[in-house]
């Protein structure tokens, strides 16, 4: 039967032999046994008539009689003979003989400590557990190349079926039955059922036409030629070598496409696929390792990689494999954690008086161990808290920041900065175009676009190049951190493996030419000269901007007509022009690109290793980030020393817990929660200003003035209607820890708390 399995049919299936001494014993013994002969035949001549009386014998007819049991037993004599052959047994048991060597790989020796019968050393980091899993990456079985990694089997090939099945170097592929298992797999996603499967060369010769066979002729003999007139006078044999080759270079199947495929992995009736690596989503070079790494999760998520159908075991063994993948990855980073237990006497009145203090519990604090500038952009590092994910109904643990709870008697009151560093970015953009709010496209939509109505950037871009918002999301972000449609055609194709690499390049050229724009050249004095010089007719914009085209068409004819070698320095300034984000990546680039970059708020100099005079032309896509990412640690930075400087003038009991990149979060008592998320939204009023300020900008549009919501909540978590229920807190918050639902107040609701003051 493995033979006929599309995963079982590749592995190991040889087979050790039992060993056995030979039975070399002394005449003695040899004597002593044929004195004992006699014996041990009347013995077992008493053994068969036992045996043929129980076979034959009439019902039950009660408790034996004393002849009876005076008879030595069949099953005694039976074990008797059992412990006659331990002697022909080698000095070193054999391992498993007589099974296949993939299983016996999987069992423990019986000599090693702690020894269980089974296959208990499988683990996901085998080989064989995806085949024994039975994996199938849309509908094709996975299959692992030693050259090429782990990839996939798309039945179809006809070109390296060999006619004699004796030719076959290694085991048949069993390659009809993979076709039948893809077929199941269409029929039941309702997917159209590939055509030409089953169709051999011969039958689609067979099916031509008279005009398709003589063009198929004439193809051949152009092909023919073609070689013939490059070799020159080589040998015939030759030739049909090189006419073969383009052949096989061209063999892939045409109702698939994919990383692939990858004919020299020679397996007959099939082409082999790689799976794709989120390293190279849009090339070869990297092999996937395992398709249980995390990379993978959202392919297990919508199906793409699962057990095949009607394989329910493997389905649910991918399901845990999920369920487990945050705390496998994290689980060494939570318990190294460093904490600090507090006894009763350390801890404040406030905590120890109130109701629901409780002698019995342990209080104490976690110390992150954080690395406060521990990036080029001055971004805090942290591996365990500023990465957490939030709670998720499939993933074990992902509760953890719910964790940290406050002590009785204090309130966490805390805010994420809403789209910070996209507006950061554009009120960048608009101080460099105009000198108003909302004066580009970037600008208005950052300002005045929802979520929804659609209006907002990730909506837009969404509906430009049509992916989901949260992709686009992703998309933006990176684009505005410098990177370049490489990266977009790369993240398409991860979001979407079913893409060819020419369509994710031309849906990140519409997206680039939309957003970022196109870039233009403004000519130097050199540049101007040679087109006056060459008398160059120059497609100029209104701001006397020219194109790439042009620029290659001054150099061309520059280097065509005079004597000099060197090339001409034509350009003389780069910038992008026709997008709705061009203002504010001009501005981004002027910043990175000046002499000594600095952040224009609280002047923050980068490093000198990536100063333009050190760095040259390398590293921009980081010297650009840095611009908008630093200028966000200048925002973080100045809510810090607004919200120290109000919590001492207004005598608000409470200190600064911990900031997650755009979000702060402070530990606060009770009775003064609402007047210090007052106090968060006149310190995110006065850094926004700061900024407008410094800027060059005299207003300050109110829909960016105040945080859209500041949480007063008893524990750390995303929102604070997040009842944090996974498969590791099944109950929830509320129910297992007490912990209600917090409070997600606006400006107006806080005022109205308050009436407007931070006085007790």
């Amino acid at each position: 039967r493995y033979k006929d399995d599309p995963w079982l049919w590749d592995l190991e299936w040889d087979t050790q032999e039992f060993k056995q001494k030979k039975n070399t014993g002394k005449k003695k013994k040899d004597q002593d046994r044929d004195s004992k002969a006699p014996v041990m035949a009347v013995g077992a001549d008493r053994a068969t008539e036992e045996w043929q009386e129980v076979l034959c014998a009439p019902p039950d007819s009660g408790p034996p009689s004393e002849d009876e049991d005076l008879k030595v037993p069949l099953s005694q004599v039976r074990l008797e003979h059992l412990k006659e052959t331990v002697a022909l047994q080698p000095k070193r048991l054999q391992h498993l003989p007589g099974h296949p060597g993939w299983y016996r790989k999987l069992c423990p020796r019986l000599e090693e400590e702690g020894w269980v019968p089974g296959p208990s050393l499988i683990s996901l980091q085998m080989r064989v557990t995806p085949k024994l899993m039975r994996l199938a990456w849309d509908g094709f079985p996975l299959h692992y190349s030693e050259k090429h990694g782990w990839g996939y089997l798309v039945p179809g090939r006809q070109d390296n079926i060999p006619e004699d099945p004796l030719e076959l170097e290694g085991p048949p592929c069993p390659h009809r039955v993979i076709e039948s298992l893809y077929r199941q797999h269409c029929l039941e996603k309702g997917k159209e059922q590939p055509l030409g499967l089953e169709a051999a060369e011969e039958d689609e010769l067979l099916a031509m036409d008279d005009s398709t066979i003589w063009q198929k002729v004439e193809e051949l003999s152009q092909l023919e030629v073609d070689v013939e007139e490059k070799m020159g006078r080589a040998d015939q044999s030759l030739v049909q070598v090189e006419l073969c080759e383009p052949a096989e270079a061209r063999s892939q199947p045409s109702y698939h496409h994919g990383n692939g495929p990858y004919n020299d992995v020679n397996i007959p009736g099939c082409w082999f696929f790689k799976m794709p690596h989120k390293a190279s989503w849009d090339g070869n070079d990297n092999n996937v390792g395992s398709p249980f790494a995390k990379d993978f999760l959202p392919q297990m998520e919508d199906g793409t990689l699962r057990a095949a159908v009607g394989r329910t075991h493997g389905t649910r063994a991918l399901e845990i494999n999920k369920m487990i993948s945050f705390w496998r990855n994290a689980h060494k980073r939570i318990s190294s954690q460093m904490v600090v237990w507090l006894k009763k006497g350390d801890l404040p009145r406030v905590v120890t008086r109130h109701p629901d203090y409780n002698e019995e519990e342990d209080y104490g604090a976690i110390l992150p161990q954080v690395v406060t500038a521990g990036t080029i952009t001055r971004r805090a590092v942290e591996p365990t808290w500023l990465t957490a994910s939030n709670a998720r109904a499939d993933r074990v643990g992902s509760e953890l920041k719910a964790m940290v709870q406050v002590p009785p008697g204090y309130s966490l009151v805390g805010a994420d900065v809403d789209s910070q560093e996209l507006w950061i970015a554009a009120i960048l953009g608009e101080a460099h175009f105009a000198g108003m709010h909302g004066c580009t496209a970037f600008g208005w939509m950052t300002l005045q676009g929802k979520k929804s109505n659609a209006t907002d950037l990730h909506s837009k871009t969404a509906a430009t190049v049509g992916i989901s918002r949260e992709h686009a999301k992703v998309f933006n972000y990176g684009r505005i951190y410098g990177a370049g449609q490489p990266f977009a055609e790369r993240l398409l194709m991860q979001f979407n493996h079913r893409l060819t690499q020419q369509q994710a390049r031309e849906k990140a050229q519409q997206m680039y030419a939309v957003t970022k724009g196109v870039r233009r050249f403004r000519l130097s004095e050199e540049g101007e000269w040679l087109v006056k010089q060459l008398d160059l007719d120059m497609n100029r914009a209104e701001d006397g901007l020219v194109s790439a085209q042009d620029v290659q068409r001054l150099q061309r004819e520059a280097m065509k007509r005079s004597r000099r070698k060197k090339k001409w320095d034509v350009v003389g300034h780069r910038v992008w022009a026709g997008g709705t984000e061009s203002e504010m990546f001009n501005k981004l680039e002027s910043i990175a690109l000046s002499p000594s970059p600095q952040t224009p708020v609280l002047g923050c100099r980068i490093s000198r290793a990536l100063e333009p005079a050190v760095a040259k032309g390398e590293f921009l896509t980081s010297r650009v980030n840095w611009v908008v990412q630093s200028s966000a640690v200048d925002y973080l930075h100045l809510m810090l020393v607004a919200m120290k400087w109000l919590f001492e003038e207004f005598d608000i009991n409470g200190r600064f817990c911990i900031s997650i990149h755009d979000e702060v979060r402070y530990l606060v008592q009770q009775q003064d929660r609402y007047r210090a998320a007052l106090a968060l939204q006149i310190t995110n009023l006065l850094t926004r200003c700061m900024f407008a300020y410094k800027l060059g900008l005299q207003d300050l549009p109110q829909s960016v003035a105040f945080f859209s919501a500041v949480d007063i909540d008893q524990c750390l978590r995303k929102e604070v209607t997040m009842n944090c229920v996974t498969p590791s807190n099944p109950s929830g918050m509320e129910k297992k820890y007490g912990i209600p639902q917090g409070e997600a107040l606006d400006i107006y609701q806080i005022i109205e708390i308050t009436k407007g003051s931070l006085e007790k």
